[in-house]
């Protein structure tokens, strides 16, 4: 069954340069990096709030595996990390969780810093369809209260995490693993209260031993609860008694661009809420007060469509330590995939490909990956990038990309990318990558001077 609408004139809301569609953690690093370059720059947000999944997830803890290693937060995120920490704090007692932003100030912050660096932003603007003259986007179309508005801009930046833009450009996609299709799990965070703060730290970090303790418990068959996830991933313990997220429930088999599979996830995750709730107090005499100040607005996933641009990048280059002329980002080498068919058993690494349980690699010494630009420039269009955990890479290369400051990396090199494009009246793929790793490493990416080779202003 179908229904065909009528058409009818969508009033043009705003015209700009530099487009940016999705304010979390890539979109961020677009719209400023592009503003700074002097280009007049809007961003839309389908939530209320600026951050993505830092604030509407609770993924406060973003680069928690760089502590001990030789490796430091770049760019805009280091920025951010450090200018939101002097002014707002993180009103955190445990001392592994020192970095972690407080995802409700940042939510302030970030309100102020983009504006500061001269974005507008227009909130509550979901961009669910895309007008195409030719190979060019003429329009995205947001969806508000006042009905369908368009938007009209020189380059836009999809930073959506599910490649929205792209996917409405008509740009070919994957999603999920490469044999199933099957992405990792969505989550539904949990806030608590009442934690007791003496008892968690008398004798180091409590919360981490309990932690252990559970997926202990968990792999010797003494717990039994419905959700199939065997870690507890804990956030910030604030001296009020506040535990700032609770990482556990999991949904499995969960499309993430799908309606009904959507809809699933969210009441399934707000079921494993309770019994986690329940099993944390009955056992943990630290945790028999606590109470539920909040569940995530949303749920939160790990991957989702991977769009086909110029370059693959795939798990053997980053593996290789690949070199690349296009390089817009180097990243140390860090791999986190949750099971998607939830199999917890297997040795962690990237040889099984998600297909022999869950996938953790650590930093290892001083290896890292790169990132080349192309793999940001969908096939198709000529003024649309993507940023994020949605940039054209396989499934196992994925896990690495979706570190949020990588992702705010990416980002940054896509408003970068786009202004670039604009000053030189050229499509996206013909932007002079020399000037763009210049202004990268004038920004604070860390790309090493000898990879400053290509002198092409088009990429092959």
């Amino acid at each position: 069954m179908q229904i065909i609408r009528k058409e009818r004139p969508i009033e043009i809301q705003e015209e700009t340069e530099v487009l940016v569609v999705g304010g979390g953690p890539a979109g961020i690093g677009a719209c400023v990096s592009a503003a700074r370059q002097g280009k007049k720059t809007l961003l839309l947000e389908k939530r209320g709030f600026l951050g993505g999944n830092i604030t509407a997830c609770y993924v406060e803890n973003c680069n928690y595996f760089l502590a001990g290693t030789p490796f430091h937060s770049q760019g805009l995120y280091a920025e951010i990390e450090e200018k939101c920490l002097e002014k707002y704090g993180n009103c955190n007692v445990r001392s592994n969780k020192a970095n972690s932003f407080d995802s409700e100030c940042l939510k302030v912050f970030l309100d102020e810093f983009i504006q500061e660096n001269g974005v507008k932003i227009l909130l509550h603007s979901f961009v669910n369809e895309v007008v195409m003259e030719g190979n060019k986007i003429a329009a995205v179309i947001i969806q508000t209260k006042q009905g369908p508005l368009a938007v009209k801009a020189d380059v836009v930046i999809d930073a959506t995490g599910d490649g929205d833009v792209a996917y409405g450009a008509g740009v070919p996609f994957e999603l999920g693993r490469e044999r199933d299709g099957l992405c990792q799990p969505g989550t539904v965070s949990v806030r608590l209260a009442g934690a007791d703060v003496d008892k968690l730290t008398e004798d180091g970090d409590g919360l981490g031993k309990i932690t252990k303790a559970f997926r202990k418990d968990y792999r010797a068959g003494k717990v039994d609860l419905p959700c199939k996830r065997q870690d507890i991933p804990f956030g910030r313990l604030t001296k009020a008694g506040q535990i700032s997220y609770v990482n556990y429930p999991c949904a499995y088999g969960v499309n993430p661009t799908d309606v009904e599979d959507l809809t699933r996830g969210e009441i399934e995750c707000r079921r494993y809420i309770m019994d986690i709730f329940r099993y944390l107090k009955e056992h943990y005499e630290e945790l028999k007060d606590i109470e539920i100040t909040s569940m995530a607005p949303e749920i939160g996933f790990r991957d989702s469509r991977r769009i086909q641009g110029m370059h693959r990048l795939t798990i053997e280059e980053m593996e290789q330590q690949t070199h690349y002329p296009d390089t817009i980002a180097v990243f140390p080498r860090f791999y986190d995939m949750l099971s998607p068919d939830a199999i917890m058993t297997g040795d962690e690494t990237v040889k099984g490909r998600g297909y022999k349980g869950y996938i953790y690699e650590p930093v290892k010494d001083d290896r890292q990956f790169e990132i080349p630009y192309r793999s940001l420039v969908p096939v198709k269009v000529e003024n649309l990038l993507v940023a994020g955990r949605c940039i054209s890479a396989d499934h196992v290369a994925e896990s690495g990309v979706r570190a949020v400051s990588l992702c705010m990396m990416t980002g940054q090199a896509a408003g970068i990318g786009a202004g670039l494009a604009i000053e030189n009246k050229v499509a996206v793929s013909d932007v002079p990558i020399d000037r763009m790793q210049e202004i990268l490493r004038s920004s604070g990416i860390d790309i090493p001077s000898q990879k400053l080779a290509c002198h092409h202003s088009k990429l092959l």
